[in-house]
């Protein structure tokens, strides 16, 4: 098989570019893996979980009530748009675990029907005997964390009742993909588990033997969500509904979405940066080449080449150059993916998470990359192909290099000549010297916008328990209590302050707006718990009106001075009209905050409260713990140090790795421009290199030219990669911030300088490269080279 003259070409071309190819395909990789990675994790993610919904059967609908017969469920079953539905009795409880000193906080639920909704997956061990009071399953990662196996006994405190239980086995739950405690962002599996137990025992604890008190809805297909909730509270009412939510208002699920939208976000935000120093970069070696080749240029079209033939010549040699980074971006978007995978498979549990991009992923991500690719080649090429034969048969015109303006610049700020050699190589090319200083800064900024989210989490974590939630322990009772439980707690051993909440689920009406939330009421001046906006400043509860989160005003669409409406769900259930005194951006949760007292005025009830913030002496840690572990009526205990660790634990893991992976990705970036940058410059510049070196000049000194034009690009690119990073990371934690957290912007001056000495690190090891180089070139050769 013979090949055309072009082809031969083609192929000499990539060989002898082969060093800027592994440059250009380093930074190519970098993007083309981020977007199979983050399209495929979301593809993943999301098939996984609809998957897992619909094998076991996760409910549509929940549905909160006080007490309702059993029979109430054949009512809700001729909802129309209800494929099914089925009462279930659900509590909370502390556990008494052998080997954890602190009371855990769990949720009981009764056994589902095994053709019911909400299955569970038998991991270890057996499921409850039929009839046994006393065998119960729990969620896998609290027995890992508990060190709890199937046998294990240990005890229950289920609305004032004591019960003795043992371990049959460990389970997932499609409600518990991810297991946290309410009011929680991040779970604690060692101090909140879930557990599973026949539904009448359950009930006899909770004295609703033929009963329930939560009612679980599937839905039909194409069913109208929004009308089976607005009648299913109609046909609950009278057994005091508390209020019907969707799937998507399921805490467990709101997570999942989440950190789904995230992906997305980083698809938004990082693969355009690889893929437009990749064109950049390919622009220029093409640009050189085509400069280089003018004459070849113009023979081939004496020949009968037409100016598509060379354009598309081009363009394949573009193709070419970036073959391997398609390749090896599409391994390292697998690879990461999998090793993503793992980590989400640890973070949410699922039974099964299996990393499927599937061919389109694979398309859409090298589809990106050719347009980057060609559109940066294009721009190289168009203006060569539009030459006449004559014209790309003559040498261009020297570059005009007589203006005074660079020389009169280069003289007044150098005093020796090799630096006003540098200066004036920068001052004559400005497109190129501006396109490689924004490459440049982009990988500093790309590293500070990565590690920054550690620091961002510090901040968080310092204003959600450094400054708003400084108590030591959160106690939840069972059912609102009066004045004298606070005085109970006051009394045990080692509690030096005890301050009340008053906490009541609500919805939330502006115009046509609802929203299900809660509505927390706290003393003025209280010192444990008190709400503190991004700034760090405290903001007191009103003596009337209410404080919202940004979050939820975006939600109600409301500002400061406009009504709402809360229609409360418990007690009474009174309908209360609330002007919004303040909207606050808040590190954690987005309820909304009123002065205790007002809201028991409004509650109609005297000074009653659903729970208190205790600070304890840390030498009477274990005796709080005893005590709280043996009074009724305690539904949960939260331990704010533990609540901490689990933060930093989960985000250690997470940023660790995302930071690792980044900042191989920003060295990739400044390995990529400056080499290229620094094989271009010497083969334009060999010419005057060798003349030095002719005229005395040492290989140091030579080297100097060339290097030092590279190193004043690098240090131009610092100050404006840590404006663009600082930008960027204020970006990403607007955009990362979900409707359950904000995260505020922490600076942290030691982030930039990590970058910088990354980003000059990589720029002297690719320095170094080159200097080699230099000090092998041929002066012969190169002073043979015609102007």
């Amino acid at each position: 098989m013979r090949l055309s003259p072009l082809t031969i070409k083609l192929l000499r071309d990539v060989w002898r570019l082969r060093a800027q190819a592994v440059a250009i395909a380093l930074v190519i990789a970098a993007g083309v893996g981020m977007v199979i990675m983050s399209f495929g994790m979301i593809r993943s993610l999301e098939a996984t979980r609809a998957s897992y919904y619909d094998i076991y059967r996760f409910a549509d609908v929940f549905a909160p009530i006080r007490r309702a017969p059993l029979s109430a469920i054949a009512t809700v079953r001729q909802i129309p748009g209800v494929a099914y539905a089925e009462g279930r009795v659900s509590a909370g409880a502390i556990l008494d675990v052998p080997g954890i000193a602190e009371p855990v906080s769990a949720r009981v639920h009764s056994l589902p029907d095994p053709k019911g909704l909400n299955l569970l997956v038998l991991r270890e061990g057996r499921l409850p005997n039929p009839g046994a009071t006393d065998e119960v399953v729990a969620n896998e990662a609290f027995a890992k964390a508990a060190r709890l196996s199937p046998g294990d006994r240990f005890s229950a405190l289920i609305y004032g009742k004591r019960i003795d239980l043992r371990l049959t086995g460990t389970v997932l739950s499609p409600e518990y993909v991810y297991a946290v405690a309410p009011g929680q962002i991040f779970p604690d599996n060692r101090r909140y588990g879930v557990i599973w137990m026949n539904e009448e025992a359950l009930a006899g604890a909770l004295d609703l033997r033929e009963s329930f008190n939560e009612a679980l809805v599937r839905l039909a297909p194409g069913a109208d969500r929004a009308e089976v909730i607005r009648k299913l509270d109609i046909v609950l009412d009278r057994y005091g509904a508390i209020g019907a939510y969707g799937r998507d208002l399921q805490i467990s699920d709101r997570f999942v979405s989440n950190e789904i939208e995230q992906l997305a976000t980083t698809v938004e935000i990082l693969p355009p940066i690889f893929l437009a120093v990749a064109a950049f970069l390919l622009n220029i070696v093409l640009a050189r080449l085509v400069e280089t080749e003018r004459e070849v240029i113009g023979l081939l079209k004496a020949f009968g080449y037409r100016d598509r033939a060379i354009f598309f010549h081009y363009g394949q040699l573009a193709v070419l150059l970036s073959f391997g980074g398609l390749v090896l971006g599409a391994g390292l978007g697998t690879w990461l993916g999998r090793g993503l995978a793992g980590m989400y498979q640890r973070y949410f549990v699922f039974p099964f998470l299996e990393f499927r991009a599937g061919a389109d992923i694979y398309l859409i991500g090298i589809a990106a990359t050719l347009i980057a690719v060609l559109a940066g080649a294009a721009l190289a090429v168009t203006r060569a192909a539009k030459l006449t034969p004559a014209e790309a048969m003559r040498p261009p015109a020297p570059a005009d290099f007589s203006g005074r303006w660079t020389a009169n610049a280069a003289r007044a700020l150098v005093p020796d000549e090799p630096s006003r050699m540098i200066l004036r190589g920068l001052l004559r090319r400005p497109l190129r010297s501006m396109l490689a200083v924004l490459g440049l800064s982009s990988a500093l900024a790309l590293y500070i916008a990565s590690a920054s989210a550690t620091d961002n989490v510090d901040r968080m974590i310092e204003l959600a328990f450094g400054k708003a939630e400084r108590e030591d322990l959160v106690v939840t009772f069972a059912e609102p209590r009066d004045a004298r439980a606070l005085y109970e707690l006051s009394r045990l051993p080692g509690v030096l302050r005890v301050e009340p909440y008053r906490a009541t689920s609500a919805r939330l009406v502006a115009g046509h707006h609802e929203v299900r939330e809660g509505l927390v009421g706290s003393p003025p001046q209280s010192d444990l718990s008190r709400a503190v906006d991004l700034k760090g400043r405290v903001i007191e509860p009103p003596q009337s009106g209410v404080v919202i989160s940004s979050r939820l005003a975006r939600r109600l669409d409301v500002r400061a001075g406009d009504p709402i409406r809360a229609i409360v769900t418990e007690g009474e259930r009174p309908v209360l009209d609330l002007p919004v005194s303040a909207v606050i951006d808040t590190p954690l949760g987005s309820s909304a905050r009123l002065d205790r007292a007002n809201l028991n005025r409004m509650l109609r009830e005297g000074a009653t409260l659903s729970g208190a913030y205790l600070a304890v002496d840390s030498n009477y840690g274990d005796s709080v713990f005893r005590a709280l572990k043996e009074t009724p009526q305690v539904a949960g205990v939260t331990s704010q140090q533990a609540i901490v660790q689990g933060v930093r634990d989960t985000v250690a893991e997470q940023m660790g790795i995302v930071t690792l992976f980044n900042t191989l990705f920003a060295a990739l970036i400044v390995l990529g421009v400056v080499y290229n940058s620094a094989r271009i410059s010497l083969s334009e510049r060999a010419r005057d290199l060798a003349s030095m070196r002719v005229l005395g000049f040492r290989r140091g000194e030579v080297a100097y030219v060339l290097l030092g034009e590279l190193g004043l690009l690098v240090l131009i690119s610092l100050p404006i990669g840590i404006g663009l990073g600082i930008a960027l990371t204020r970006y990403v934690t607007q955009q990362f911030s979900a409707d359950l957290y904000s995260i505020p912007l922490g600076f942290n001056p030691q982030t930039p300088a990590e970058g910088v000495l990354a980003v000059v690190v990589a720029a002297a090891a690719t320095a170094l490269l080159i200097r080699s180089r230099i000090d092998r070139l041929d002066l012969v050769r190169a002073l043979k080279t015609r102007e």
